[in-house]
């Protein structure tokens, strides 16, 4: 029997998270990290002699004896296995199938109840995984020892004749970090020259990802080297605790540190992980060499790589060594450190004649020796003994000059060394001719030659600069490059959030930001003038409803904070300490903003410290009186004394509250101040209307946290094994990224990220994922992932998945492929297959990032397949002009000719193939388990308002039960009754559809859209929308005008409203000046107030970036809107005949509308009314809803 011995007796972490997206929907990560026994190699197993005494031993027989069903098994924590070939054997009834099994007694489980984690309370595994991880403290706070940092040994790596302990991600990461073999960098020009599909992404290191997972920059980083991902989020930090993808999954940004800590933290060279794996590079570089000892010892603790040495305190070492030491115990010319820094060619060497220098003076290298092949650019100023060296104090490094600052020398030097060659044979044969690769560019003057995707990543390669000066950006073949407005240059897409920000350019700022009293943002004119974003602002303009009682003087005389209930004072007056006295009085307001201090720290002439300190330093308002330095609150309150040659700090403790810093609130958008629309009497919406809670790495209050042994098993789990005689001892189960009886080796993989949509959102699928080699006929299944795709709930799902080679190392002589099958679960009807070879094997990690899009259309048979298919039909692949033959239920292999067990799967299944002796079974609806052989059934009455119950497999779901409620309701039972919004069109052109705009306000956040399609038919002069958010204003387009339908402070469960030209938003360019029109767009915005203040009967409008309202104050209130979205569909095949297709979400879409062409109607315009006879009435009789009474039948029928 063929099995997987490399894994045995694996248990499943499940992770499931969700948080509130757009368009009704939840972000959802779906990932399954299997722990198991993951041996070195396949002879080795563990010793399971023991059992558990307490245990009962029965047999098959006895339980069906008892009545005993094989859910029953599944309740008692027995193995899914087990419990599979109990249900087996009562379907059979073949004493043969009888066998015996241990039913074991908590906390212990396996075969011969042999393992335990050592909790004797009711703890389920995901509670178990996040105790442990959670419990591991940092290398900083830890009291543990690590017992061995986890390492890449799959590929021979040595440094300076000793193993390198060579972490995954630093393969291919452009350092070479095996300075012997070069190993690590060896075939990674491959992915320099490799260039992605029109609808891929290409990541910075040559990698590519589904173009729909490009995100445009937010959500989970789906590249390896996560440059995909602009915001760089300090997760990160807390990697040594968290198991996932998001850290196990990803290395290093190339714009980040680029040291890795082996579990997704980068730092910056000699930074502290917190693992503690910068230990192994500290260790390495403060190698004691031929160094004598005293010499050894000085420059380790200069260079402050360690605080103590051998034994000796750095700190009390440098306190008595002196120059005259140095001189005497180092040689006249000298390597420190004594192994090479950054890559294996560079050395840094002192003079002992320099050394005539202060012992606590900033310690620097006098030269840096390099390989001159490989970089032939630089001019040496020193050739020495072979050695081809610069003069440091020659350089021009950029260098932060503070003390013991070592990291900085090793980040300048990085820096200047980037553009050299890599290796000698980097380039090997593949760049004789770069001109025949489209997508390469050769810095000038230099044999380097690199991808054009490193054109203007503000990381210089070339050393002429010129791949940052480079002028035809914009002309590279990248839709994803960023450019700015008034440039002709396009960045690297990893510059997205930042290069354009040093362009003056902000994205869309938020309305509030503006006219606040305070310099946030600066932007340049067509003119090329800088201004800020409190140019223009009147005095009355500061007064506002985002300056009001926001805690700040938006207003120089304070106005905006008058009468706000935190002051003691009556309005028209300000709290003021006497600066003579230190008592408090209320300062008349016509005192303020005077010219004369007549407040202790100058709190009534604020102007002054806000003219001399920067703008966003809102904090440094207290001015002293002796001269004009200002202090921030933390000054004025530490008890110390920070006023130069004054004693008035005596008073600050009187300020102390008053800081506008701690005070300051922020305002979000808000229609407290709008007049309602429509009037209508207040109903509170009902408890059923809740939004939900960010689910992200929330943790069970009853998560026990443990401390004991968590670095034991490094980034695997500590488990109790039972001895012979009754004792115990740890061993580790691994997830499949590590293996070893202490997972200290990090393993081959594939980490796979799918992200799938469907036309059809009623359908349920059953999706397969399979690695496949293809070095021979048989086409062997090494790695397979099953799971269950409801369209409606999952359809902002990302699953994670892994999938694993058969032997350790791969062999990258074979040819490895993802094939991935769906199929309507409801009758296992096939949909078809798609086809993903697995490139660059070469790789430890095969991270691949999908996107796949789901349709009911049946595949065609086709007669090109180059081998004959015997027991099946040729196919083509959905995403390549590729041709396979799928196998009947029961067959395998390149031909179809491989008959399989036929008895493994249920009758009713799809027998798909075969890995390791196992079958591949699709299960009907109704049916779950491995085989197929366990019914699933919904509860009667499981959902309700006539909603769909789609049975769980309840080995993978916490739930029984899945259901997928009407267009009316909502809730995990469909318990839920959406809000209604009637909308009647009045004096408006009917238009063919559509849009609502519904927005859900909060005082904690920036406004959630909701965006609704709904089509009108033929005379509908009304149209309703059901949602299930709460939502406080709605915005209905329709003929391309956008017009204001609701304002409502609480939210109403049923509503009609009306549209009509005087609630139109009138375009801006309708309301300004062409000499307002033609300044840019934020020079404009001060005008918008003017607008609101000189218009009475304006009531909203609208620009390309923000819609605005006008308040009961005349006042303008703007928010962010996006008015020109595509609404198009990207699946083209969903409407008939031409008709143009729009959709409410470009990838999860709740609604799709065929705008049909003249002469056709129906839901798709698939019916022609020409050749139907009587139009009209053809037209009607389509639009009748089948039992339903005339008075709720359609308005087109009424």
């Amino acid at each position: 029997m063929k099995i997987n011995s490399l894994q045995y007796d694996c248990l499943n972490y499940h992770i499931y998270y969700e948080k509130p997206s757009a368009q009704e929907l939840l972000d959802v990560i779906d990932e399954v990290i299997p722990y198991c026994f993951r041996p070195e190699n396949r002879h080795e197993r563990l010793l399971e002699n023991s059992i558990d005494l307490s245990s009962q031993k029965l047999s098959f027989e006895q339980l069906r004896l008892q009545s005993i069903t094989s859910l029953q098994l599944l309740s008692w924590s027995v193995s899914i296995d087990i419990a599979q070939r109990y249900e087996f054997y009562l379907s059979m009834l073949d004493t043969s199938l009888n066998e015996e099994f241990y039913n074991c007694t908590e906390p212990w489980f396996g075969s011969r109840c042999q393992y335990s984690f050592g909790f004797h309370e009711q703890i389920s595994f995901t509670q178990i995984v996040e105790a442990m991880f959670h419990g591991r403290l940092s290398y900083f706070e830890s009291l543990d020892t690590i017992i061995q940092v986890p390492c890449y040994v799959l590929l021979k790596c040595h440094r300076n004749g000793e193993p390198w302990c060579l972490d995954w991600r630093e393969v291919c990461n452009g350092i070479i970090d095996c300075f012997d073999e070069g190993s690590d960098e060896e075939y990674c020009f491959d992915m320099e020259i490799n260039e992605c599909e029109e609808n891929e992404y290409r990541c910075h290191n040559g990698l590519c990802i589904s173009g729909e997972l490009w995100e445009d920059g937010v959500g989970d980083a789906d590249c390896l080297d996560r440059s995909d991902q602009v915001l760089d989020l300090m997760y990160k930090d807390f990697c040594f605790q968290d198991p996932t993808f998001h850290c196990e999954e990803h290395s290093c940004r190339p714009d980040g540190g680029a040291f890795a800590c082996g579990d997704g933290q980068c730092v910056e060279t000699f930074s502290m992980c917190e693992n503690g794996r910068h230990l192994l590079l500290i260790d390495s570089v403060k190698s004691k060499g031929s160094l004598k000892d005293e010499c050894w010892i000085t420059m380790v603790c200069l260079t402050e790589l360690d605080t103590e040495v051998d034994g000796n305190s750095c700190e009390i070492w440098l306190m008595n060594i002196s120059i005259d030491a140095i001189h005497e115990e180092c040689n006249s010319f000298f390597q420190f450190p004594t192994v090479p820094i950054h890559a294996p060619h560079i050395r840094l060497f002192y003079e002992k004649f320099h050394l005539n220098r202060s012992i606590k003076e900033f310690f620097f290298p006098d030269y840096i020796c390099y390989d001159q092949q490989l970089c032939q650019f630089m001019k040496p100023d020193l050739v020495r003994e072979n050695l081809t060296c610069l003069d440091v104090s020659e350089l021009r490094l950029r260098i932060y000059y503070t003390m013991g600052s070592w990291i900085e020398i090793i980040s300048a030097i990085e820096r200047h060394f980037r553009p050299c060659l890599i290796s000698h044979v980097t380039y090997e044969n593949k760049t004789k001719d770069p001109t025949i690769y489209s997508s390469l560019y050769q810095c000038q003057n230099s044999l380097k030659v690199m991808s054009s995707s490193r054109i203007r990543d503000r990381q210089i390669d070339c050393f002429q600069l010129d791949d940052e000066t480079y002028e035809h950006s914009c002309q590279l073949n990248d839709k994803y490059r960023v450019r700015c407005v008034e440039t002709n240059t396009c960045w690297s897409p990893i510059l997205k959030n930042e290069v354009c920000l040093l362009h003056g350019e902000h994205g869309v700022v938020s309305f509030d930001r503006f006219c606040n009293g305070v310099k946030e943002y600066s932007y340049n004119d067509h003119d090329g003038i800088k201004y800020d974003d409190e140019e223009g602002c009147e005095i009355w303009l500061c007064n506002n409803m985002y300056s009001r009682c926001d805690g700040y003087w938006a207003c120089k005389d304070g106005r905006d904070e008058d009468n706000c209930g935190h002051s003691k004072c009556p309005s028209g007056t300000h709290a003021c300490v006497d600066p003579f006295n230190y008592t408090v009085f209320c300062l008349p307001a016509e005192r303020v903003n005077n010219g004369n201090v007549d407040c202790f720290g100058a709190s009534d002439e604020q102007h002054e410290c806000r003219r001399l300190y920067p703008p966003t330093d809102i904090s440094a308002r207290f001015r002293c009186s002796t001269d004009n330095e200002c202090l921030s609150s933390f000054q004025l309150c530490d008890d110390e004394l920070d006023c130069p040659k004054s004693r008035e700090d005596e008073g600050e403790l009187f300020l102390c509250d008053l800081s506008e810093q701690d005070n300051r609130r922020i305002q979000y958008f808000s229609v407290q101040t709008l007049p309602a629309y429509p009037s209508l009497e207040q109903n509170f919406i009902d408890e059923s209307f809740s939004w939900p809670i960010d689910q992200l790495f929330v943790i069970n209050s009853n998560t026990f946290i443990i401390q004991n042994s968590s670095w034991y098993c490094n980034r695997g789990l500590t488990i109790h094994l039972r001895s012979e005689n009754d004792t115990f001892n740890n061993v580790c189960k691994c997830p499949p990224s590590y293996y070893g009886h202490l997972c200290q080796y990090q393993n081959q993989r594939i980490s796979l990220t799918l992200h799938m949509s469907s036309v059809d959102r009623h359908t349920t699928y059953a999706i397969v994922i399979m690695l496949i080699d293809e070095i021979d006929k048989r086409q062997d299944i090494h790695s397979y992932d099953q799971f269950v795709y409801i369209t409606k709930q999952s359809c902002t799902t990302k699953l994670n998945r892994y999938l694993l080679f058969p032997e350790r190392p791969k062999n990258i002589s074979h040819n490895y492929s993802i094939r991935i099958d769906a199929f309507e679960k409801t009758h296992i009807t096939y949909v078809g297959s798609w086809y993903f070879p697995i490139s660059f094997l070469f790789l430890p990690v095969n991270r691949m990032a999908i996107s796949l899009i789901l349709s009911n259309q049946s595949v065609d048979n086709s007669s090109n397949c180059l081998n004959t298919c015997v027991n099946g039909r040729c196919v083509k692949y959905l995403n390549k002009n590729k041709y396979f033959c799928r196998c009947n239920s029961k067959w395998a292999g390149i031909h179809c000719n491989i008959s399989i067990n036929q008895q493994i799967c249920s009758y009713d299944s799809f027998h798909l193939g075969i890995t390791y002796n196992q079958s591949i079974c699709v299960c009907p609806l109704n049916k779950f388990g491995s085989r197929c052989l366990f019914t699933s059934t919904c509860p009667i009455a499981a959902c309700e308002n006539n909603g769909k119950c789609v049975p769980a497999d309840v080995t993978k779901s916490n739930s029984r039960y899945t259901c997928i409620c009407p267009d009316r309701y909502f809730g995990y039972k469909c318990q839920n009754l959406k809000a209604r919004l009637n909308v009647s069109l009045i004096g408006i052109d009917i238009p063919a559809y559509v849009v609502g705009y519904f927005f859900t306000l909060s005082n904690q956040s920036n406004p959630i859209t909701t965006i609704k399609l709904q089509k009108l038919t033929l005379f509908q002069h009304s149209v309703t929308f059901y949602i299930s958010m709460l939502y406080h204003m709605v915005i209905v387009q329709a003929n391309k005008k956008f017009y204001l339908a609701v304002i409502q402070q609480l939210p109403q469960i049923d509503m009609s409203t009306s549209i009509r030209s005087s609630q139109e938003c009138i375009p801006v360019e309708h309301l300004l000046n062409s000499t307002i029109l033609n300044m840019t767009q934020y020079r404009r915005i001060v005008f918008f107030h003017k607008l609101c203040h000189m218009n009475y009967d304006l009531t909203c409008f609208i620009d390309e970036a923000y819609l605005c309202l006008c308040t009961n104050e005349h006042h303008a209130n703007c928010m962010e809107f996006k008015h020109n979205r595509n609404f198009e569909c990207k699946l083209k095949k969903y409407c008939a005949n031409e008709a143009e297709c729009v959709q409410d979400h470009p990838t999860c879409p709740s609604t799709r509308i065929c705008i049909c062409p003249e002469c056709f109607f129906g839901n798709e315009c698939q019916f022609y009314a020409k050749a139907l006879g009587s139009t009209l009435d053809e037209i009607l009789g389509y639009e009748f809803k089948r039992n339903i009474i005339l008075s709720q039948q359609p308005i087109t029928v009424k």
